[in-house]
This record gives C-alpha cells, sequence and structure tokens, in this order.
C-alpha cells in the first residue's frame, strides 16, 4: 500500500541542524593536549627531582612527567635506545589499591601493553614490578609479573598520605620499535586480593585510559578525546530520534485518530514522527556500531544488544506502514494488534536503554535531569490525555444508556 504524503513533514532548518551536528563532529575529531610546567600542582613535584615535563592525564586523576634524554648508541651490540625518566602518580582504589603505567608499541590499547605496576601492602611495604598485558589478562586471566623487552632502571614507588597518590619513578631505555614522536601510553588502576592485582573497573574512564604523545614537545592525542564527539553525537541523535520522536507518534496515534479527539491530520503527523524518528535514532544507532567497533578490547553487551533489537524493532514498525490493510479489511485488526504491541515495546526497550546509554557515558548531570524531564512530560501528556478519555468513554457510556 502507498503511503499518503505527509502535510506535517519535518522542519528543514532542523534536518539542516541534524547534518551540520554530524559534519562538525567529524571536523572535531582530533583533540591535543600539552605537557606543563612542573609546578606545584603535581604529587611528584615535592620529591626534589628535576623533572622538565608534566601533564594531566584524561581520566583516573592520573598524572605524568617525564625526562627526555635522547638517544643512546650501543656500540658493542650495534643497537640504539631512547632514555627516558618517567613519573607516574594516580590514587589507588582503597588503601591496598595498585595502579599501572605502561607504553604499548602498536597501539593506545590494553592488550600488548608493557607495564609497571605497584601497589602497597596491608603491612605498609611497596610492590613494583614489571607486566605483560595481553589478551589473555582481558578474558580474566590471572595476571603475573614478568619480564620485558623495555629496559627498566631505578624503578621505585612512593606513597603519599596527604595526597593518597602512589608515584611509580623508572628509568626506561626503549628499543628502536617505540617512536617517542607516537609512543602510547596505557595507565590503570584497580584493587588487589591477597597480593595479585585484579581486574580493573569496567567504566569508560577505565577503557579510555591511554595516549598518544610526543615526548620531545609534550603534545599528545587521547583515546577519550577521539570518541568524546562521537559518543556525544550518539547520545543526542537517540535521544531526539528513539526516545523523543517516536514517543510522540505514538502518543499521536493512540489519543487524536479518532477518540478523545479527532484531528484530521493525525496519520499524516504520526507518520513524519516516526520516520523522522526512524532516520534521526538510526543514525545514532550506526555512530554507536562505530563506535563498538572502535572498542575492540571492550563492550557494553546489554546496551548494544538492547540497541540492535530498537533498530530491527523500528525497522519494522517503518515497513508496516506500507503493507497497513486498507479500512474494512479483516486484517486491520490484526495488524493494529501487531503494530501496537510492537510499538509500545518499542518504546520501553528505548527509555531502558537510553537511561543505559546515560550511566555508560557517565556525562554532566544536566544529561540524566533533562532526559528524566522530558520522559516525565511525555509521561504527564499520557496520563492525562487517558484520563480524559477515560471520562470522556464514561460520560458517553452514560448518555447512551439514557432512556
Amino acid at each position: 500500500m502507498q503511503l499518503p504524503i505527509p502535510s506535517h513533514c519535518p522542519n528543514t532548518n532542523f534536518i539542516y541542524f541534524i547534518l551540520s551536528l554530524l559534519i562538525s563532529i567529524n571536523l572535531c575529531t582530533k583533540t591535543e593536549s600539552t605537557s606543563t610546567s612542573c609546578n606545584e600542582g603535581y604529587s611528584f613535584s615535592k620529591m626534589g627531582r628535576n623533572i622538565t615535563h608534566c601533564k594531566k592525564l584524561g581520566t583516573l586523576k592520573a598524572e605524568f612527567g617525564w625526562n627526555y634524554h635522547g638517544r643512546v648508541h650501543d656500540f658493542p651490540n650495534n643497537r640504539s635506545s631512547t632514555l627516558v625518566d618517567i613519573f607516574f602518580s594516580a590514587p589507588p582504589v582503597g588503601a591496598t589499591g595498585w595502579v599501572a603505567w605502561g607504553l604499548n608499541p602498536r597501539k593506545p590499547f590494553m592488550a600488548g601493553t608493557r607495564a609497571l605496576i605497584g601497589f602497597k601492602h596491608p603491612n605498609g611495604s611497596m610492590h613494583l614490578e614489571t607486566y605483560n598485558i595481553t589478551i589473555d589478562t582481558k578474558r580474566g586471566c590471572q595476571l603475573s609479573s614478568s619480564a620485558i623487552e623495555v629496559e627498566v632502571n631505578d624503578k621505585n614507588i612512593t606513597y603519599s598520605a596527604d595526597s593518597g597518590f602512589l608515584t611509580i619513578i623508572a628509568t626506561l631505555s626503549l628499543p628502536q620499535e617505540y617512536n617517542i614522536s607516537k609512543l602510547n601510553l596505557v595507565w590503570q588502576v584497580g584493587s588487589v586480593k591477597d597480593s595479585m592485582p585484579q581486574m580493573h573497573d569496567d567504566t569508560l574512564k577505565n577503557f579510555d585510559s591511554a595516549e598518544t604523545i610526543d615526548l620531545s614537545s609534550g603534545k599528545s592525542t587521547s583515546v577519550r578525546h577521539r570518541l568524546h564527539y562521537h559518543r556525544t553525537a550518539h547520545g543526542v541523535l537517540s535521544i531526539v530520534g528513539w526516545g523523543t520522536l517516536v514517543p510522540i507518534g505514538a502518543i499521536t496515534a493512540r489519543y487524536f485518530k479518532e477518540f478523545p479527539v479527532k484531528f484530521c491530520g493525525w496519520y499524516p503527523l504520526h507518520v513524519s514522527c516516526q520516520i523522522s524518528g526512524y532516520l534521526i535514532g538510526s543514525t545514532g544507532w550506526v555512530i554507536g556500531i562505530y563506535l563498538g567497533s572502535s572498542s575492540r578490547y571492550y563492550d557494553f553487551t546489554t546496551h548494544r544488544d538492547f540497541g540492535i533489537i530498537i533498530f530491527t524493532f523500528s525497522t519494522l514498525q517503518v515497513l508496516a506502514l506500507f503493507v497497513r490493510p486498507k479500512k474494512g479489511d479483516d486484517h486491520l485488526r490484526y495488524w493494529n494488534i501487531y503494530h501496537h504491541l510492537l510499538g509500545y515495546t518499542l518504546i520501553v526497550l528505548i527509555t531502558i536503554n537510553i537511561f543505559k546509554g546515560i550511566n555508560i557515558l557517565r556525562p554532566e548531570k544536566i544529561w540524566k535531569w533533562t532526559y528524566m524531564g522530558l520522559v516525565s512530560v511525555l509521561a504527564f501528556v499520557v496520563i492525562s490525555l487517558e484520563v480524559f478519555t477515560w471520562i470522556k468513554f464514561v460520560k458517553c457510556k452514560r448518555l447512551n444508556h439514557r432512556p
């Protein structure tokens, strides 16, 4: 069946706004930061060490300082290496939690990182060892200390009771495979059980704890900055498309078709909201798929699965508009039951998944309160119209039964 052309088409300026948003996001996907002077704002500044570069890392309140000594050539073995002093500080998880800092010669990911992991024992003694972080570590295999190809000298770890930070100090000789202009830093914090480091928390701030840095200039690009704009676009488009337009389309069909209020343009408005909501929401869903593919070493399974179900149900709802039986057709009753049941289920799943996404992203509280306000307004409208429907229904029934 061919759909009538909606008389209430989405505002052209609104579509332009969405396109402009996506273009600006693509233009802003790379954000750089630079190192600063090592003043008293850093936990390791009171150690009395001469540190030439310092910077606040993007997550976990971590700090990083370094001295870059340049390349050193080992003539007897005919090889060269890069000499670097590193200072890394972060607050551990609990009094005996661990902190870790490492380098990945390939990409800014956990798997493949050569790390220094340290923690404080309950008796006050300190522990600092080298570790190879592999894909098996991500899968939950027990982490054990091991030798790494990076030569580590003068390693030490200290704890500051004033700041609550653990500080890892070491001098590294980096092999040639480590490009100092694009050095992949990875850091992390977690808990300790029976003197063994446990898996860190599954939050974005943990997964985003990586940067690519130029040791000579101090400029860096973080994973968090690179994905921040895509995550924001994913959230905004999902809330506008799935979370706003789709429910408004359902409200239009439920309360303005014939009863309690008859609105002749209800169907074009319903179709416009459903199709525009589907297109905008699907755009957010595609960005979500991209975010999932960019996060090879972690995923949010429930949020992802709900998203796939929402996209599938929404596609079925839109396709159902094109095969809607004509008025008077025997199959119209069954089509209506299917369309309504799937639509209400879809709205419930959308609401749950948007809240799940907000809890994953953990943005400013205004995001959560704004969406809660939107849900509250829509719920108030639905409840008000439902009450009005029943009042009008009861009055009409009484009038029909009068002698």
